[in-house]
This record gives structure tokens, C-alpha cells and sequence, in this order.
């Protein structure tokens, strides 16, 4: 009788890429996960829009969409919101309010594509600077010597919801006559020195979409510092049945035509984001809570650690951003540590960027949706600009060997029995290198 005991306690402890049995047995919360109240909420919306108007259109402004405008700009203290369609619309926005074509924008090489693509989009042509090895974001020490005379604007991305250097950042804008534009996609939330990212720059992009913080199907926002700037992105992205209504400017007022881009918000997506604004602080606590929690159980655990962040930064976690350390564990590969974790149940990846933005084949081969070489056959000096491996060498570093990323999004409220097992799971690997030094990839 004891033989199938014994056989059970080895299956156990064998590492379950080998054929044991995996270590992490709880789930974790579904998310987008909408509250019985959000469904409502838009239920009660469709059920007023069978007999009130702006309930089901937000072409015009006002409405629902208005109300949406009006509890993000409360939550977060500025003047100036539009709701957008999505973050990558807002990024849009965005350049095209402060870039012409071929003018040049410095960016990072470490976030998703669209913190990138709105600069070609709106005709600018990237320059990447390096990033920070601990925050991820934007160096400003690897700005300065990047600015030309053609340079107009700065775009900054909060990667993982980890906030960018903003002081140093705006002053470098400041001095060059730059402006800033920050993407805060995965950062709603997140606080630089006690004060919400998006309330630093001239403009600053949001997005509700794809499992970020509030998740609302898909939705965005643009906050701009001033007036004149808003005008400009209402002018980019909106309907001119609102944008007649809104831009004061008479300079800008005679351009406002049909011929836009459609960015506004869905206005279910509207219904759904004042509703689920009213746990975004909560969620986000729990976030960081859960990220305590775990950095707390993986201290000291070879091949692995949190990032070294300043005591002014206060991240809202969409991703938890860690380290590899190929010298804790001789013979052991990322791949290899990370293949054998994924058996155990535990939701870690590689680096979550893959590949510097500049090291692939649209800036490789200058080619963009425009052709012809276009953004960069509009810049006299279009030619000079080459992207090569090693302009950005932290980031490359980051890419191919350290860079981890694992799940926070879906961890909005107590998973502690979940964070027990991962634990674990981190231990019965890591106390069998071994076995991992054998792993095929």
C-alpha cells in the first residue's frame, strides 16, 4: 500500500516538463471580468438610448460620452479629455497634433509597436534612445544627443505601468522647445513622485482596451495641458458635429471637414468605463499587493528578481516586469527556466517586447504602409538616419537575454493561495537545475 504513496510523492516532485505533476493548481480571476453593476449599467443605457438621444451615439459629443469625459477627468485632475476608440487612436491623436511629416520624434525601442507606429502614422520619423535598465522607460541621459533641429517631440511610454523619468524627461523638452507625449496604455494609475502619469506632458495617451487596468472592450483617451493642444487632437480624430461645437480657434475652426479619422468611443464601451471606474483604485491596490506579495515569497530565489525602482515611483502593475540572472544559475538559459515554470502552472514569459522596435523589418527596409520610403524621404537628412544593432544597447541586453514578464492584470483582488503556489513552483524549479540544464527547447 505504500508503493503508490511513494510513486505519487516522486510524481510530485518530478518537474512536470519531465512528466511530474504540475505545482500551480489554482486559477486566477478571469479578466476583463465586468460586475454584475457594469453589466447593468449598460443595460439601463440601452434600455434610456429606446428613447433619449446621445445614449447611443457619441458622434455629436455630449451624451454618455460626455459623462465618460467628465468622471476620467475628475479621477485624474486635468481640464482637457477626449474618449477615443482605443489607445492606438489616441496615440494618433496625438503626433498628428504635433508632427509633420518628416519631422523627428524620440522614442523608446522597448514597448508595444503602437507607442511607435503613431509617430509613422502621423508622418514623423522615429529616433530611438535607450532605456533605464531598472524602470525600462526612457533614459534621459540617452536623449540629449539624439535632438536635432528636426526633432518636435518626445514619446514616452510607461512600460508595464512602471512611470519614465518625468522631471528629467520635461526638462529636457523644455530647454529644445519639445513637446511631450506620454503613453500611458499600461499605466492608469501609476504615480510619479504622489502626482498620476498623464498629467506631466503636453498630451497623454490612454487605453482601456485588451485586459489594461479598466478593461471596457476597447476604449482610449488623449489629455492635453491646454486648450490649443485639445482643439488640435478634436480636430485629428472627432466628428465635425462635435468639433463645430468645441474649437474656439478661428484659425482651426476653417479646417474642420469630414475628412478624419473616426476615433470616437463606442458608447457601450462609454456605459461600461463610468461604471467600472469606480473600482479602478481598489483594483489597483489589490495589484499592488499581489506584486508585494510575490516579490516578498521570490526574494533570494535564484534566477530571478524584481526590478531595482526608485522609491518616488509608485506603479499601478499591468504586467510585473523581472530579471533574469543567468549567473544564479550556471548552465540554465532564460528559455529553459522559463519553459520549465510554464509546466509548473506559472504564468511568466519571455521578454514581453521580443525584439527592439528598430531592429525590425519596418525600419530595417524603411518600409511603411506610405511607400515610396515615406516618412523618411520627407526629412532632408531621411537617409541618414539607419537603424543597427547596438544603437540601444540596454534595451538589445533586456530583449535577448534578462527580460521576464509575468501576469498582474488579472491579480485585481486577494490570490493568496494562488501566489503560495507560484512560490513553490518557483522552488521545486530552482532546486532541480539539473533536470532545467536538460530542458530542449
Amino acid at each position: 500500500m505504500s508503493k503508490p504513496a511513494a510513486e505519487s510523492k516522486s510524481n510530485t516532485s518530478q518537474l512536470a516538463c519531465l512528466g511530474g505533476v504540475k505545482t500551480v493548481a489554482e486559477t486566477t480571476p478571469n479578466w476583463p471580468c465586468p460586475t454584475d453593476a457594469e453589466v447593468e449599467a449598460v443595460r439601463q443605457n440601452l434600455i434610456k438610448a429606446q428613447t433619449t438621444w446621445g445614449l447611443m451615439n457619441t458622434a455629436c459629443g455630449g451624451g454618455i460620452g460626455e459623462v465618460f469625459e467628465n468622471r476620467f477627468k475628475q479621477d485624474l485632475g486635468v481640464d482637457h479629455a477626449v474618449a477615443t476608440s482605443g489607445g492606438g487612436p489616441a496615440l494618433h491623436i496625438a503626433c498628428m497634433a504635433v508632427l509633420e511629416m518628416g519631422d523627428e520624434a524620440i522614442t523608446t525601442p522597448y514597448s508595444w509597436g503602437q507607442s511607435v507606429s503613431c509617430i509613422v502614422q502621423a508622418g514623423g520619423i522615429p529616433i530611438f534612445a535607450d532605456i533605464d535598465p531598472e524602470t525600462l522607460t526612457l533614459d534621459p541621459a540617452s536623449i540629449e544627443s539624439k535632438i536635432t533641429p528636426r526633432t518636435k517631440a518626445i514619446v514616452l511610454c510607461h512600460i508595464y505601468g512602471i512611470p519614465a523619468d518625468m522631471d528629467a524627461i520635461c526638462d529636457i523638452a523644455k530647454r529644445h522647445n519639445l513637446r511631450v507625449i506620454e503613453d500611458c496604455a499600461q499605466a492608469q494609475g501609476s504615480l510619479y513622485k504622489g502626482k498620476q502619469v498623464g498629467t506631466f506632458g503636453d498630451l497623454a495617451c490612454f487605453s482601456l482596451g485588451s485586459g489594461k487596468n479598466i478593461a471596457v472592450g476597447e476604449a482610449g483617451f488623449l489629455v492635453a495641458k491646454d486648450l490649443g493642444m485639445y482643439e488640435e487632437a478634436l480636430l485629428a480624430g472627432m466628428h465635425p458635429a462635435r468639433t463645430y461645437g468645441e474649437i474656439k480657434d478661428p484659425e482651426r475652426k476653417k479646417w474642420i471637414d469630414s475628412l478624419i479619422y473616426t476615433y470616437r468611443v463606442n458608447a457601450l464601451s462609454a456605459s461600461l468605463g463610468v461604471k467600472q471606474l469606480d473600482r479602478l483604485e481598489e483594483m489597483n491596490s489589490w495589484r499592488r499587493k499581489n506584486y508585494a506579495a510575490l516579490v516578498e515569497r521570490l526574494d533570494g530565489m535564484p534566477g530571478i528578481r524584481p526590478q531595482n525602482l526608485p522609491e518616488n515611483l509608485d506603479p499601478a502593475w499591468h504586467m510585473q516586469a523581472w530579471t533574469f540572472v543567468p549567473e544564479d544559475v550556471p548552465g540554465v538559459n532564460r528559455e529553459q527556466y522559463v519553459k520549465a515554470l510554464n509546466a509548473e502552472g506559472v504564468g511568466i514569459g519571455n521578454d514581453y517586447v521580443g525584439t527592439p522596435i528598430y531592429l525590425r523589418p519596418m525600419f530595417q527596409h524603411k518600409k511603411t504602409h506610405f511607400g515610396h520610403g515615406f516618412p523618411w524621404t520627407a526629412n532632408p537628412e531621411g537617409d541618414k538616419i539607419i537603424y543597427k544593432a547596438g544603437d540601444c544597447p540596454v534595451a538589445e541586453k533586456r530583449c535577448a537575454v534578462t527580460g521576464m514578464q509575468m501576469s498582474v492584470g488579472n491579480l485585481y483582488r486577494d490570490v493568496t493561495r494562488y501566489l503560495d503556489h507560484v512560490a513553490e513552483a518557483f522552488k521545486k524549479v530552482t532546486t532541480q537545475l539539473d533536470e532545467v540544464r536538460k530542458i530542449e527547447l
